[in-house]
């Protein structure tokens, strides 16, 4: 293998930048299983530059917020978007309603006839600001870490990464997290806009449902995809040494030296990952028992010439990304998971060709649209309640399947979080960021079917989505109090008590 070739292959994967295409944290990989630990599973679902209000209120919730307001939310400034309606005070306003199945965007929580009920499993959040992060068309980093952010510029540590990060939650799967979506960029295969390790440190979101399956499965796929695989292998394997040979010419505190031995840690991080996958292939066989059909045979790919049929049908990419996130969970490849639907400011711009009931039209185009016309009003709330049926079918997969490491289902033992990253409307002013939340009973989530309805800002009892994110943290046993970067904004510390405890 010539020297050309490999650094063409290094360009080609990324490892150029520091292998950040998956870098999978390498004492993840070397840790035992925590004997005896609670199994802790996070999905985050983010959907980008906003989702409404409007699509999660049930008739049962909205009587008791025109009620406690003393007007209707047709009286307010928009019937779309109503936080200065959560005039109460002293806490959330807390709806037992059980008629998710009302809310324009909701019914999948109910589901058809025959489905599982996800009602007891859910909870809706309404009220949380994060202004922090400054909305607008999208929060980018600061929506997942409660600071202001500029695109591919993060500045603090996303609770994805922080929980990836915990011993607890991680145990020995071998990634970290697993970060999948979609682009209206459709020349990427990466986003670097929403989710972050640290300071300046972004971590990727693979945009490419082929990329994405190859990443978790190409060890267990077909003939070609697994001589892929080991091809890549001992790639990997020329590339450590050629580094490590590099590494003799320079003194041991050059700036060049400190670069390379960086470098050389992504691959072997790389290299200590694919080990791991074909070791689980061949010690428990759990990673072909998932695994979703090829993207060559699978309907959701085709045709499976990119960027055609993300271009054509951004959402069947969009639910390959879902299964293959189901699939990574169930097969104990990772138990984070970010799934992101358009996510900064690069990437929302989706078009959504070919669905029924959205007119072929930019995302951006509906949004401005949606003011004159219902068609494009209809649209935008069409993609939230698609993609709830996509967030709800995931917590049924889950919910049917017993967990294998403890008492109860898979679902018990996960909390999926499906949110926006920048609030309530198009041009957020991070004032509310509505919240639905499936799962998680045996690590303490109380949701039992409610909504809460919390006072707006400057109002006694007002939370914030950093509270949320403390609540994860209190799940997998941390205290989460200096989360995010509000400083003397920050409200009120801890939990949100009336889900978690």
């Amino acid at each position: 293998m010539s020297r050309t070739t490999r650094r063409r292959f290094l360009q080609t994967v990324g490892l150029g930048v520091g292998a950040s295409l998956f870098n999978p944290i390498l004492e993840s990989l070397a840790r035992a299983a925590i004997t005896g630990a609670i199994p802790r599973r996070y999905v985050f679902v983010v959907e980008g530059n906003s989702y409404e209000p409007i699509t999660v209120l049930s008739k049962t919730a909205r009587i008791a917020l025109e009620n406690s307001a003393g007007k209707t939310i047709a009286e307010n400034r928009s019937k779309r978007w109503f936080f200065n309606l959560y005039t109460h005070t002293g806490g959330p306003l807390i709806v037992d309603d059980m008629d998710f199945e009302t809310a324009p965007a909701l019914g999948a929580v109910v589901g058809q006839p025959g489905d599982l009920s996800l009602k007891s499993d859910a909870g809706l959040l309404l009220g949380l600001s994060n202004k922090i992060s400054g909305g607008g068309h999208s929060a980018h980093h600061g929506a997942l870490s409660c600071t202001r952010s500029s695109p591919g510029s993060p500045s603090g540590q996303t609770i994805d990464a922080y929980l990836a990060g915990l011993p607890a939650v991680t145990g020995s799967t071998p990634f970290d997290a697993v970060r999948l979506g979609i682009s209206s960029a459709l020349n990427r295969r990466l986003n670097f806009d929403t989710c972050a390790y640290g300071i300046g440190r972004p971590a990727p979101i693979v945009v490419h449902p082929t990329a994405a399956f190859n990443m978790l499965f190409g060890s267990v796929a077909s003939a070609a995809g697994r001589a892929s695989f080991l091809e890549r292998r001992d790639l990997l394997d020329f590339a450590k040494d050629d580094t490590r040979a590099m590494l003799k010419s320079f003194p041991g505190s050059s700036r060049e030296r400190q670069k390379l031995e960086k470098y050389l840690e992504s691959l072997e991080n790389l290299g200590a990952q694919q080990e791991t996958l074909l070791t689980m292939e061949r010690e428990t066989q759990s990673i072909s028992e998932h695994r979703p059909a090829d993207p060559e045979v699978n309907p959701l790919y085709a045709p499976n010439t990119p960027p055609l049929f993300l271009y054509e049908r951004p959402l069947d990419g969009l639910r390959a990304q879902f299964e293959l996130a189901t699939a990574a969970l169930m097969g104990e490849l990772t138990n984070v998971v970010v799934i992101a639907s358009g996510t900064g400011n690069a990437h929302f711009n989706i078009q959504y060709k070919s669905v029924p009931g959205i007119v072929n039209a930019k995302r951006h185009d509906l949004h401005h649209g949606s003011a004159r016309s219902e068609t494009y009003l209809k649209g935008i709330h069409e993609v939230t309640r698609l993609q709830v049926e996509m967030v709800c079918k995931l917590a049924r997969d889950l919910a049917d399947t017993p967990e294998p490491h403890a008492d109860g289902s898979m679902l018990d033992h996960t909390v999926i979080v499906y949110m926006s990253d920048n609030g309530e409307q198009h041009h957020s002013s991070a004032s509310d960021w509505p919240v639905l939340i499936l799962g998680g009973k045996r690590l303490g989530m109380k949701l039992g079917g409610r909504t809460l309805i919390y006072p707006t800002l400057d109002h006694d009892g007002h939370r914030q989505v950093s509270n949320l994110f403390n609540t994860l943290g209190h799940t997998a046993g941390q205290d989460l109090n200096s989360f995010g970067k509000e400083g003397p904004a920050r409200i009120q510390p801890g939990p949100l008590e009336d889900i978690y405890g």
